[in-house]
């Protein structure tokens, strides 16, 4: 049985007693609920999954409604701007993708999923946040965020996100943000934790595919998630899978090198050389000083017996780093097919001494 949380059900009774001030959303079905957490590979603690189901996010003003109508000239979003005011899912969407884009707070030490998700706009601009709950013994606390002097302070402030609605109620919109009396240090939490580490446990092929999926239907429209399954089913071995969704890629970005590169990469591997090869040459017309990009399409002009042009890449590549194990690698193969024995073991010898 699914525990029901002392304080939604205390914001239910308010909302529904038509409590002025309390402007709060629609229900949100589980399944969208569930479906973004599949999208990022993120796990929501129960009692804020329940708010969104419940809810989907609001505030308490801080003025009668009415206060706000002649508000809009110079505070285009009313009274989100000046209270505090908890995300539906959409907000927690698009605060979520900010975040990670910008890398907010954890400056490039997560390669994996980013685990900071923002729930609440503060009046001071700034933000309230929890952390994934994946991996975690239990629900996140909720930590405040305050902009000084070029950076960050992060604070817990409640010990999860019932506590902190039941202060929030209590405070009638507006909570004071104090220090938890525990231990109020984000970065304490974030080492006992393990955060970071959990945050960069790879995930297997499968786990993006599941992922890639979920974000589709949110975001369907976005190429680089097509390119990412892509990927994924091109390591699954599910090849058709694959080239579909480098085909959707680029139907979406036809300016992209990168799917050029992926698609004629996968086309090489498990088709024409040909056809692989107008898209390797696209890719590096593109992007002509990317080392990658010129060594697979050296490949392909291998396969068809085209070595001096194979040769020419290598060369380009090996110029600008030439330590590049790829790019001797090529070159040994091109040096072998046309007979340049020498070459070819200097190249061997030099790539020996850089794997040793």
């Amino acid at each position: 049985m699914i525990e029901t949380f002392s304080n939604i059900e205390k914001l239910k009774k308010l909302v529904w007693q038509g409590t002025p001030k309390y402007k709060f959303n629609t229900r949100k079905d589980i399944s969208e609920i569930e479906t973004f957490e599949k999208a990022y590979e993120l796990t929501f603690p129960e009692s804020y999954k329940q708010f969104l189901e419940r809810f989907n996010g609001g505030m308490i003003l801080e003025f009668r409604e009415s206060f706000y109508i002649d508000m809009t000239e110079w505070e285009p979003d009313g009274p989100k701007k000046s209270s505090f005011y908890l995300f539906g899912l959409e907000d927690v969407n698009n605060a979520y993708r900010d975040a990670k884009l910008d890398d907010w707070l954890l400056h490039k030490t997560v390669a994996g999923i980013y685990p900071i998700i923002p729930i609440c706009h503060t009046p001071d601009d700034n933000l309230l946040f929890m952390i994934n709950g994946k991996g975690l013994k239990e629900e996140s606390p909720i930590f405040s965020s305050v902009y000084h002097e070029g950076k960050y302070t992060c604070t817990k402030i409640a010990r999860d996100f019932n506590t902190f609605l039941g202060y929030y109620i209590a405070m009638d919109g507006f909570p004071a943000l104090l220090p938890d009396d525990t231990e109020p240090s984000w970065e304490v939490y974030m080492k006992n934790n393990e955060v970071l580490k959990i945050a960069n446990t790879r995930e297997t092929n499968t786990e993006i595919i599941a992922r890639s999926t979920a974000s589709l239907e949110i975001i369907p429209d976005e190429a680089w998630t097509y390119c990412e399954r892509g990927n994924a089913y091109l390591y699954n071995k599910q090849i058709k899978l694959a080239l579909a969704d480098f085909n959707k890629a680029i139907e979406l970005d036809e300016k992209e090198e990168f799917f050029y590169h992926c698609r004629g990469d996968l086309i090489l591997e498990y088709g024409d050389p040909r056809k692989a090869l107008i898209d390797l040459d696209i890719a590096v017309n593109l992007d002509p000083d990317n080392k990658m990009f010129r060594i697979r399409r050296a490949d392909a002009f291998l396969k068809l017996n085209k070595l001096n042009k194979a040769l020419a890449d290598c060369n380009f590549v090996l110029k600008m780093d030439p330590k590049f194990e790829l790019g001797l690698h090529t070159r040994i193969e091109a040096y072998n097919a046309l007979g340049e024995t020498e070459k070819s073991k200097i190249d061997s010898d030099l790539l020996d001494e850089i794997i040793e």
